[in-house]
């Protein structure tokens, strides 16, 4: 029988194409496990899920593994973080500056720097409005991009490739849909779990608040904590699983679940969501001890110029009204940008070795994709 393939997409059929070629439509993700496939000299149509070794690994041995799938300690998931990033740090770089610059734009524009003081007309848009604008709509378009860049990246170093960043970029781009969806649906939620809360709280603190009306406050704050901890638990290989396993919507977020919240592992530090919230912690512990180390400095040659806590006090109540550019102010918010797009790629590569690490603990018939 023919080993050629035919796709079809919305009524519209691509190929014959081998097998290497399917394999390729599926790192750019052209081709999900949901599409219609068949044998160039077979009339039944399958789903693509269902051609051996595409989306999993073929069963050729008893117990045979995806080759990425590894079990690594906590030293060696932070190791061979580094190594990895070592190995294509201008494309990391590159597409984390996607995502940093328009939010360094967002910030300036902030009137604490004084770059765009205010015009003093009431209503309509000023300079800083249309900038904030821009950079916020660049930042939207970009983030599925640098979000789906990462996932490929690490997974063409892991498998000894080359990473070239305008090929990196044209596949990221193909997978825009995708993430896009489900950075909705993820971020979506926990917009709604935090700020209703909050909102909620707030309004019941307003004004003098009652014994039970704070303790309704704590409550509440109780439960956010609770849902955005689980919120992390089920999100926390979303992006992964949209990549590496083709998944999309629900099923990359069912997927996501079942990794995270696995327990088929007694030491409860070994365990893929205790392993995931130490790498988060650890990543913002060093963020927060280099930013700080960089932007003290600034902050405190600032503070030597004033002599009482009048003006000091005053210096920080004048931020929300500054009258004209602060360079120190400017310089920390660089260097705090610089840190952050130096040190995010090491944390979603961490999270793609995390992943690869947990799915040892299920078998190859459990991680297959399912039919819809």
């Amino acid at each position: 029988m023919s080993d050629r393939w035919i796709v079809r997409v919305g009524g519209k059929e691509y190929g014959a194409v081998d097998f290497e070629t399917l394999a390729e439509w599926k790192r750019e993700g052209r081709l999900l496990p949901a599409n219609e496939v068949r044998r160039e000299l077979d009339s039944v149509w399958m789903t693509a899920a269902a051609i051996p070794g595409l989306f999993t690994p073929s069963p050729i041995l008893s117990g045979a593994r995806h080759p990425l799938d590894r079990r690594r300690s906590f030293a060696q998931l932070i190791g061979d973080s580094l190594r990895i990033y070592k190995s294509a740090f201008l494309p990391f770089f590159f597409v984390t500056l996607l995502v940093s610059i328009p939010i360094l734009l967002l910030e300036l524009t902030s009137p604490a720097y004084g770059i765009f003081p205010a015009s003093g007309r009431a209503g309509g848009l000023n300079q800083a409005n249309v900038i904030a604008l821009i950079a916020f709509t660049i930042l939207i378009v970009d983030w599925p991009i640098f979000l789906a860049a990462i996932q490929i990246a690490t997974l063409e170093a892991l498998e000894g490739r080359k990473v070239h960043l305008g090929e990196l970029l044209r596949r990221a781009t193909n997978f825009f849909p995708r993430f896009a969806w489900l950075s909705v649906i993820v971020y979506g939620s926990y917009f709604f779990w935090t700020a209703i809360p909050v909102i909620a709280i707030l309004s019941i603190l307003t004004g003098n608040p009652t014994i039970p009306a704070i303790l309704l406050a704590l409550l509440l704050l109780v439960v956010q904590v609770m849902m955005v901890a689980r919120l992390f638990a089920n999100f926390m290989f979303w992006q992964q699983s949209a990549v590496v396993s083709g998944y999309d919507g629900a099923n990359a977020i069912m997927e996501s679940k079942m990794l995270a919240r696995s327990r088929r592992r007694t030491r409860k530090w070994q365990r893929p969501l205790w392993r995931g919230a130490v790498l988060a912690s650890l990543w913002l512990l060093v963020v927060l001890a280099l930013s700080s180390g960089a932007e003290i400095p600034l902050v405190l040659s600032k503070l030597q110029s004033m002599s009482t806590p009048e003006e000091m006090l005053a210096m920080f109540q004048n931020l929300n009204s500054a009258k004209a550019a602060d360079p120190m102010l400017i310089a920390t918010a660089v260097i705090g940008t610089i840190v952050h797009s130096l040190l995010r790629p090491i944390l979603g590569i961490a999270f793609v070795l995390l992943y690869f690490d947990a799915r040892t603990d299920f078998n190859e018939a459990e991680l297959a994709p399912k039919d819809k």
